[in-house]
């Protein structure tokens, strides 16, 4: 098989086209083709790998060690399962050439993948995914003895990335907090991390689905509404303030109100947004991948920010935060990025500045979400994920259930944009084999209807 690699890394059915086999010939592509390639330009040969809580994924993490070593490199083996976005911090703070972090994400448990992180810690661009490809493809033999082998060291990263994020925070105004907080792990890389970092402040900090689960307790590690029925029965059993999610490598939030109200990853970023202007006094340009609510857009306007909108996958939003001065970067996956931090998404430190928001306007979540809804509208966003190939071509209709459709974006995708400012977005997911249908209204009549004409159009 070729190995492709889509919006953040290679991912695959472990057993089925992610193997131990394929691994190596990815581990000896990179090592050939990117490192060695550069050999004279790189300040250091040393190369950090994690891993998530996947079935087998310190053991395909200890295969790429091996491979990477074989060619000489110095590497840095995390000592137990970690974050995705420690390893981007680690390489940041230690000026590393590249992170390797065996995980897929939030996709089902039958999958696997690899991540690759650049020297800022942010995904792997085209520039260098392209190349591994064809390099992959064109691999006939990898070999896994070598004349030199490389030193391996066992690494303990947690400890930094915890006070790089609490350097990050105003962590004065948060400790004096009495908030009670529950965040669900979703058996993913997150655990205990929230705990570690609050536990010198009055806040209080209840962890469920803490332990490692290789099955994910039979759902999705992603933090959407559906798949967070064990956040939801906690919510309504224990009084809280905030409830917090964290997808299976820790990068993406998702969020609910003390009454059980879903706080999407739509709102999230608004919230978030709203608080590094409001509260923090930060400015610069916000960026929004194209399935990601108008109230981002409605919130620009009213501050006068520079805008832009890009295709899906957060690589796409770290490459401009790398190049410009950017105050919030944003996808409809939970993943979000700001400024003065690194280019890359963090769903740790995106539930404590929820937290922060609170301490800062000293209100409810949910009077905060009254506050942005009074101010700059309501919008209802659906997606549907439907297990079908992509399609070649989508006919473009005049009208969507009696809205005129004004403008059709097709370069990630093909979204309709109606004349109230609703819109339908049909496009192949970039990594799973399913295609994403999401839609967006200011009532959840109409957002559905979207979604049944987007299914329709399938």
């Amino acid at each position: 098989m070729q190995i492709k690699f889509g919006t953040d890394g290679f991912r695959g059915v472990i057993a089925d086209d992610f193997t131990f086999d394929n691994i190596r010939r990815i581990a000896y592509a990179i090592a050939e083709y990117f490192v060695s390639k550069n050999k004279k330009k790189l300040k250091t040969k040393k190369i950090i790998v994690g891993y998530d809580n996947r079935f087998l994924s310190e053991k395909f993490a200890g295969e790429v060690v091996k491979i990477l070593a074989g060619r000489g490199l110095y590497m840095l083996f995390t000592n137990t399962a970690v974050p995705t976005p420690a390893v981007s911090c680690y390489i940041r703070q230690n000026k590393l050439p590249l992170g390797i972090i065996v995980t897929a994400s939030h996709n089902p448990a039958i999958f696997n993948g690899i991540k690759i992180k650049n020297e800022f810690g942010a995904s792997a661009g085209k520039e260098t995914t392209q190349v591994l490809e064809k390099a992959i493809y064109t691999l006939k033999k990898v070999s896994t003895t070598s004349r030199k082998m490389g030193k391996i060291e066992t690494v303990k990263i947690i400890t930094p990335y915890i006070k790089f994020i609490k350097g990050y925070l105003n962590f004065k105004i948060l400790a004096k907090q009495k908030f009670k907080v529950i965040v669900d792990s979703m058996h993913g890389t997150g655990s205990g991390i929230l705990e570690e970092i609050l536990k010198d402040t009055t806040i209080q900090v209840l962890g469920i689905r803490s332990e490692r689960d290789v099955l994910f307790g039979q759902v999705n590690p992603e933090p959407i509404k559906e798949n967070l029925a064990a956040l939801t029965k906690k919510v309504k059993e224990v009084k809280c303030d905030l409830a917090l999610a964290l997808d299976g490598d820790a990068d993406r939030i998702g969020a609910m109100c003390p009454d059980g109200g879903f706080i999407n990853s739509h709102m999230a970023i608004c919230l978030l947004l709203y608080h590094l202007i409001e509260n923090k006094k930060m400015r610069g340009k916000v960026i929004k991948s194209i399935n990601t609510t108008t109230m981002v857009n409605k919130i620009v306007e009213y501050y006068k920010l520079p805008f832009e909108e890009v295709s899906v996958g957060f690589k796409n939003i770290a490459s401009k935060m790398l190049k410009e001065d950017v105050l919030l970067g944003g996808e409809e996956s939970g993943g979000i990025g700001f400024k003065g931090y690194m280019p890359e998404r963090d769903g740790i430190l995106s539930g404590l500045l929820l937290l922060e928001l609170m301490a800062y306007r000293r209100k409810a979540i949910r009077e905060i979400i009254y506050e942005l809804e009074s101010n700059f509208g309501r919008y209802v966003y659906l997606r549907k994920d439907v297990k079908a190939k992509a399609p070649k071509k989508i006919s473009n209709p005049v009208r969507i259930n009696n809205r005129k459709v004004i403008d059709v974006k097709t370069y990630d995708g093909t979204k309709f944009i109606l004349e109230d400012e609703s819109w339908l977005l049909i496009r192949a997911s970039g990594t799973e084999p399913i295609v994403r249908i999401y839609a967006e209204s200011n009532n959840i009549k109409t957002t559905r209807h979207l979604i049944e004409y987007g299914c329709a159009l399938l």
